[in-house]
């Protein structure tokens, strides 16, 4: 597929927007960003800083240093026994991880199947010229095993499932996943189970699918170095997967990335074995903020919230009859407020906006305030409006 043909996410208009009011002196306020406002933790900074200057700089192997892939064996076998070997794993990010496995199991017309709403794999299915096809989840966001049954047809090759999800923040259930899996069993899917917020769980327990699946049913889970340790910049991750899958996706990387950069796996290394207090920290912060802001919203009249068990958005749905780019854009130029339209993850998530907990809870009071002025002023007189107005 031609780059041109991938569907242009809402959020870069967004963006576009948020730059040029910025660029005019607007004081905007990012409550839109999927980021921790923590830096890097000192320890893993200096990690790399050290294997810059030990010489860590040049060319490794295209899946990874063996140290790390046996590190991050280790941690999700103990945290959520997947039985991974060093030798299963692929060190790549886990953004480019996603595209990687897009490019190793799909061929042009394949359909993907995505829960609805969900993260971005909508545009990377588009640019390996596959198709993808929308799921509709529940009203508390869990997976719809009749409709993901309805979903699949003979072209089906895919099955995305992501948790803790964003945006919704939905962690997924034993049985959801039990049922997922034996649909990809049935109709012979691949599933891939993104788990980038697997360390930011405040209620319930992650499930990971490829501690569940057997032979029949190939698992690639994806993980994340960006949320875990606020390593957003450094793009380090990884993938899992089953041989064959592995084998294509070094394939992958070591015909476009070559490789990730060693002092950057080096500090991976290090976080994975000394980190573990700031990941602890991190997520108490998160989960003081959601606290907080749930709070805030259930006050606000015209929103509706669900309870977000993990990640770190709150995901509520509003009353007024405005498309949510518009919703996004109006809001943005009156109140200043940066906030995401929820139709950039499916057409489900129409009629929502995604509120980032990653800032502090000033910035989440500031945010609401904002939003509950806009609301009120807006709520009085709404009509059913054509995309882009009131």
């Amino acid at each position: 597929m031609s780059v041109d043909a991938v569907s242009e996410s809402p959020i870069l208009s967004l963006i576009d927007q948020i730059f040029r009011l910025r660029q005019a002196g607007e004081p905007v306020l990012g409550l839109h960003i999927g980021e921790p406002d923590f830096d890097t933790p000192a320890g893993i900074r200096d990690a790399a800083y050290r294997a810059m200057n030990e010489g860590f700089t040049h060319y490794v192997s295209a899946q990874g240093m063996p140290e790390l892939r046996e590190a991050i064996a280790q941690r999700v076998a103990s945290r959520h026994q997947i039985p991974a070997q060093a030798d299963d794993v692929v060190v790549m990010s886990a953004k480019f991880a996603i595209y990687a496995t897009l490019l190793a199991m799909v061929s042009s017309g394949d359909e993907v199947l995505l829960p609805d709403p969900t993260y971005l794999f909508e545009q990377p299915a588009e640019l390996v010229g596959a198709k993808p096809v929308y799921v509709p989840l529940r009203p508390d966001f869990s997976i719809d095993a009749d409709a993901l049954k309805e979903a699949v047809t003979s072209r089906s090759k895919l099955l995305v499932l992501v948790s803790p999800a964003n945006p919704t923040g939905h962690v997924l259930r034993r049985t959801e996943v039990q049922a997922a899996l034996e649909v990809a069993r049935e109709h012979h899917l691949t599933v891939v189970s993104d788990e980038t917020y697997e360390s930011l769980i405040y209620e319930g327990t992650h499930v990971s699918p490829a501690s569940l699946a057997d032979e029949g049913v190939p698992v690639v889970t994806i993980g994340s170095f960006s949320k875990l340790y606020a390593m957003t910049g450094w793009r380090a991750g990884f993938a899992i997967a089953p041989p064959l899958i592995r084998a294509r996706l070094v394939k992958v990387v070591e015909h476009t990335l070559t490789c990730l950069p060693p002092f950057i796996q080096k500090a991976c290394l290090w976080a994975l074995e000394n980190a573990g207090p700031d990941e602890d920290r991190f997520r108490a912060v998160f989960r003081e903020r959601r606290d907080h802001l749930l709070r805030r919203l259930s006050r606000v009249e015209g929103l509706t919230t669900v309870r977000p068990e993990g990640a770190f958005y709150v995901f509520p749905r509003y009353e007024l009859p405005v498309p949510s780019v518009a919703f996004c854009s109006r809001l943005l130029n009156e109140e200043k407020l940066a906030l995401v339209p929820g139709v950039a993850f499916g057409p489900r998530g129409e009629h929502h906006v995604r509120i980032s907990c990653s800032s502090s809870v000033a910035a989440l009071d500031d945010g609401v305030d904002r939003l509950e002025r806009f609301l009120d002023r807006h709520r009085a007189g709404a009509r059913p409006a054509a995309a882009g107005s009131f």
